[in-house]
This record gives structure tokens, sequence and C-alpha cells, in this order.
């Protein structure tokens, strides 16, 4: 039996009942983080816009719709499943598995949910597809090198997203085992997603994880209706997905501890709306706050992973939101001159904030070997602030907010539902919505959102 036919053969057949209680709970947490991550992206940037567009050229009789969040409408699965996709992402609130490298949340919970409501799946169902979605999704990306992959420019989140879709969705669809294989075969044959946006300040990133989620509900459909994919999309000699993309890759790392080790357990939940490979450097700098005023500081270094000086480590003082919220300069210089690193801090008036900017501009970004020999297991940083009279302030950060190592309480995570949530859907809705995801097992079918 190869890994991936393992990978299907697990994905077809998890139910809930074989999922300790911690999973379980985990996995409703998971729900929540991504929930309130789409729903503040509601009216974001282009958000609305698109979803009139999109409106517009989709024909309202579709026999299977489902919601758009927020919007006040429902469209046929596959177009409410893009817009759903975009706003999971949009706003950089949602969860990041390390070892993938991936945004499995705005891929995963969105497929889930979106195709549940077109069917009308009951709440176990779609939790049962959320797990295995998490599942596959994140041991796609374990079993490849990220960093090699990063640095040929490929985005994770969209190369190893359609695997996820694909399996939450091929599990609500009932896909038996070989049905699961072709889709798999037919989501990797669909990945994509490139870095190319960051060096314009483009904001289509948000589409990664949208075309990912409906590219693997595609697979599943059409695998359903008999199409084939290639059982060995990920190793094959010529055209294998990992070759592809990456320097190396193992095999056995996609079905270890399968059904043992859930890596849905391993997921970091953000507390800042930008990049996680910034939030390091904004721990280390609100932690330093305290101790220094902006004027008096000569300079700032922040030693951390090779990736990370690639992706986050740009000198350029960033001239869109999109461009600040992937600078590590950017967000030191505003934790420490405000004080907190929120949305707000990503509008263009705070970004002409001269202070900010003054101070940026000290802010350089090195590797450390320290650093990089244990990413993506664990992603941390060492700031020095070097003042006007000569001390030297020094913090490391090894785990994160919202790591593993350094979790939101649950208290923390209703509470960013909430507020994401509330401008949205109102108090009442929103404490009902929390209430109904914390109990999904038990719902009928997806709450109306």
């Amino acid at each position: 039996m190869t890994e991936l036919r393992h990978l299907a053969r697990f994905a077809s057949k998890l139910r809930l009942e074989d999922v300790s209680r911690e999973v379980v709970n985990g996995a409703k947490y998971c729900v929540l983080d991504s929930m309130g991550a789409a729903l503040g992206a509601v009216d974001y940037e282009e958000i609305p816009m698109a979803c009139e567009e999109i409106k517009e050229w989709v024909s309202g009789d579709a026999p299977r719709q489902a919601a758009v969040w927020g919007q006040g409408f429902h469209l046929d699965v596959f177009q409410a499943l893009l817009l759903n996709g975009m706003m999971g992402h949009a706003l950089e609130l949602d969860d990041v598995h390390t070892r993938s490298k991936s945004h499995v949340g705005a891929v995963v919970v969105e497929t889930a949910w979106t195709l549940a409501d077109a069917l009308s799946s009951n709440g176990k169902n779609f939790l049962e597809a959320v797990i295995v979605g998490y599942e596959i999704m994140s041991r796609v990306g374990i079993a490849m090198d990220v960093v090699s992959s990063r640095k040929r420019g490929w985005h994770g989140t969209g190369v190893i997203g359609t695997f996820g879709a694909a399996a939450a969705a091929g599990h609500l669809l009932g896909l038996p085992e070989e049905q699961m294989v072709w889709a798999f075969g037919m989501a990797g044959t669909q990945s994509s997603g490139l870095w190319a946006f960051l060096g314009e300040g483009s904001t289509c990133k948000k589409l990664h994880p949208a075309r990912a989620a409906v590219n693997g509900l595609t697979a599943a459909i059409l695998a359903k209706a008999g199409m084939t994919g290639p059982e060995h999309i990920l190793d094959a000699p010529d055209g294998g997905l990992y070759q592809a993309i990456s320097d190396f890759f193992d095999m056995e790392e996609l079905d270890r501890d399968l059904g043992q080790r859930y890596e849905i357990m391993e997921m970091d939940k953000k507390p800042y709306p930008c990049c996680r490979t910034t939030h390091h450097a904004i721990d280390a700098a609100l932690g330093l706050r305290d101790q220094v005023f902006p004027e008096e500081i000569e300079g700032i270094r922040v030693e951390t992973y090779e990736v990370g000086v690639l992706q986050c480590g740009s000198q350029a003082y960033p001239k869109t939101p999109v461009e600040a919220k992937f600078s590590i300069p950017y967000t030191v210089a505003a934790g420490l001159v405000r004080g907190r690193v929120s949305l707000d801090e990503f509008t263009k008036e705070v970004l002409e904030d001269e202070r900010i900017r003054v101070l940026a501009e000290k802010v350089s970004v090195v590797e450390s070997q320290v650093f990089s020999k244990r990413y993506p297991r664990r992603w941390g940083c060492c700031m020095k602030i070097f003042k006007k009279d000569g001390m030297v302030l020094r913090i490391q950060i090894d785990d994160m907010s919202g790591s593993r190592g350094c979790p939101m309480t649950r208290a923390q995570e209703l509470e960013k539902f909430r507020g994401l949530a509330e401008p949205v859907l109102g108090a009442v809705r929103s404490r009902e919505l929390a209430e109904e995801i914390l109990r999904i097992e038990r719902q009928e079918r997806v709450p109306e959102v």
C-alpha cells in the first residue's frame, strides 16, 4: 500500500468516535479561529466588490447553493467557496501549521463549511471533514522540504491546500478509498500559489487558499463522477509534485503515526494580523518597549531564520498595507511606537507616521544559524536594541504568542472570535455562533452565517 493510499483510507474512514475528546475540542477551537478570521474580513479591501462582481456572473438557480458569509446571499458552491476562502486569509489572522509552513484553516474549514452548507450535512460529518482535511494537508507539507520550496518562490498554502480541500470535500461526499486517491491526484495537479505578489505589494495572496479550496472541491467532485487522478502525484519520477517544488522529500513522513498523532493539535493561532514570520519580532519589541523610548534608539538588530530574512526582512519601507504585513522592520517599529500591532497599524494613515518610518529604518534583519537550524519546527528570533547611551537591550523569543509553546487561552480565542465577528453579526449572533460551533458535532447542520 502506498503512503498516499494510506492517507486516502484514513480520510475515507475516520469517524469522530475514533478521535479523542482533546482532538475534538481542539478541532472546534480551530473552527472558531478560522471563522473569526473570515468574518472579520467581510468588509475588508476588495471583498465586498468581489462578492458583487461574482454574483453578477453566476446564475441564481444553481441546484446546490451555499451562503457567502456575511453578505446576505447564496451562490453556487464553487463561487461561494471562492469568496469564503478569500475572506479566510484576507486579514492574515488565520491559523498556521509551522512544520508545513501553511495556513490550513483558511482552506479546510472554508471548504468543509461551504460544502456542508450546500449538502445540508450534519455537524458531526462536518467536523470529521475538518479533522481529515487538517491531517492530510499538514502531512503533505511535512513530507517535503518547505525551506527549499519557499526559496523557489512557492506559497505552500496554495500548493498543498488542494489536498486538504480534496480530503475534506471527499469525506463529505462519501468518496470510497479509490475515488479519494483519484481526488488527491487531481488536487495535486492543480496545485499553485507564488510569492511574486510580495514584490509589488499586490493584494492577491488571499486568492491562494481560495483557489486551493475550489480546486480541491473540484477534484473531489470529479473523482466522484469517475475521473481518475494519478496515485503517484507526489513522487512520480516524471511530473511528481515534490521534486517539482522542493529539493528533497520523504514519503514516509506522509503516514508516520497516522491516526495516533493529529496535526490539528499542532496549530499556531495568530494574535497579530500580519505574516506569522513577523510575530516573534513583534513579541520581542513589545517585550522591550517598557525599557526604552523610541528616540533613545540608535539601532535594532533582529536575528532570525533564513526564510524570515527572505520573506520579511526587506529594508525598504513599505508602501502599502500588504507590504507592511510582511515587514519585520515596520511591525517592530509600529509595536515600539504604538504599543500594539492590530488591524489599525496596517492603515495608510499609520504607514505615514514619521515616528514609525524613522525607527523602521534603524531595524536590520539578519540570519542566525541558531534559528535556521530548527526552522520550520520552531520559529523564533533574538532582538538587540542598541541605545544611544551605549546600553544594549536583548531578548530572545523561542515560542511566539499563540504557538504550541505559548498558546492562547480558550478565553483569548473566544475574545478574538467575538472581536472579529461582532462588527459583522452583532454581539448576540456572534455569541450564539460561537456556542453553536463549540457544540457543532450535535448540530443537525452547520449554522447559517
